[in-house]
Parts: structure tokens; C-alpha cells; sequence
């Protein structure tokens, strides 16, 4: 029994040898993990831009008579910024269909020429852009952090998200030839 058992100690004994996983090369390892915080950044977006511009209300809203579910998670600050941007949407989509105005990349708004603006409504438009711009950072900072992202990813996303509500004829800053220029969608 005794010459088993020190067979078997020597069996194992040797069988934990010890191996070396050294390389003369470092070893790569293509691990393909993304995680997608875009998606929650998304739905921010698509909540905010709803309140607006206005949506089609979710069937559950309608029938509870309330407006989108994502409004209690912002602060008063994002809130009235909602609302102030949602009071002043008229006059700002009124510039970008006579050419005043357009988005940049960054989706903040711009002059995109100042020779066609009368000068009796220069300061009107230069007022309603500084304080939508103000508004629109409040909102991309706020979704930012509850996001864990930056700045400038969520506001590519509203950038996305206001190109795609834009009608035809409106100004965007575009990515093209190399470069960034101002373009009518």
C-alpha cells in the first residue's frame, strides 16, 4: 500500500511540472468587446428632442396622460432649458429656413451668412443664438454626465438626431472631401 501511494505522490509530483509561458513575442489578444453607452445616450436624446419639437406619444403615455417618461430624471436647470428651447423652436426654425443660420458639428448654432439679414433682426438673431446655444450646452452636459461620456460624443448625437428631423433646404456643418464645410441637406 505504501509503494502505491509513493507512486502515485511521484505521478503527480511530476505531472506539475512547471511549464513556461514566456514568449519571445507579446501575445495579442483581439478581444472585440464594445460596450454601448450610445444606446442610453440615444434615448436621452430622442426623450429631449421629442419634448421639443414633438413626437408621436408611446401608447403607454398617451393612455396614461403624461409626457415622456424621461423627464423626471433631469434636473430643474435641464428642464428649463427643455422648456425655454421649446418656447423659442419657432423663431430658430424660422432663421434656418430664411439661410441665417445653421448647426456646426459640435450642434450648436452658427450664422451662416450675416450680408442677408436685415439689420433691424441682426441682434434678434444673434440674441435667440446665444441663448439656444446656452440652452443646448446645459443639455449636453447634463446627458453627458448621467451618460459617463463626453461632451462632444452626445453632441454628435443630437447632431444626428437634428439632421435627421431637419427639413430639406436647412444648413449643416458637414464632414466632406477632407474637410468640414457648410452644406444644405
Amino acid at each position: 500500500m505504501k509503494k502505491v501511494f509513493f507512486i502515485l505522490l511521484a505521478i503527480a509530483l511530476i505531472s506539475c511540472a512547471k511549464v513556461n509561458l514566456q514568449t519571445s513575442q507579446p501575445l495579442k489578444v483581439d478581444i472585440n468587446m464594445r460596450v454601448d453607452v450610445y444606446q442610453h445616450v440615444a434615448k436621452d436624446v430622442e426623450s429631449i428632442q421629442n419634448q421639443i419639437y414633438g413626437s408621436t406619444p408611446k401608447q403607454i403615455n398617451a393612455i396614461l396622460l403624461m409626457n415622456e417618461a424621461y423627464a423626471q430624471e433631469y434636473s430643474s436647470d435641464v428642464t428649463a432649458a427643455i422648456e425655454r428651447r421649446k418656447a423659442r423652436r419657432d423663431t430658430i426654425e424660422r432663421y434656418f429656413a430664411k439661410g441665417y443660420i445653421g448647426e456646426d458639428k459640435d450642434a450648436y448654432l452658427q450664422y451662416v451668412t450675416k450680408e442677408n439679414i436685415l439689420s433691424d433682426i441682426k441682434n434678434a438673431v444673434e440674441s435667440a443664438i446665444a441663448e439656444e446655444n446656452a440652452d443646448r450646452s446645459t443639455i449636453y452636459k447634463a446627458i453627458a454626465q448621467k451618460n459617463g461620456v463626453g461632451v462632444s460624443e452626445t453632441s454628435k448625437v443630437f447632431f444626428d438626431d437634428d439632421y435627421k428631423r431637419a427639413p430639406n433646404g436647412y444648413w449643416f456643418e458637414v464632414y466632406e472631401g477632407g474637410r468640414y464645410i457648410w452644406k444644405q441637406k
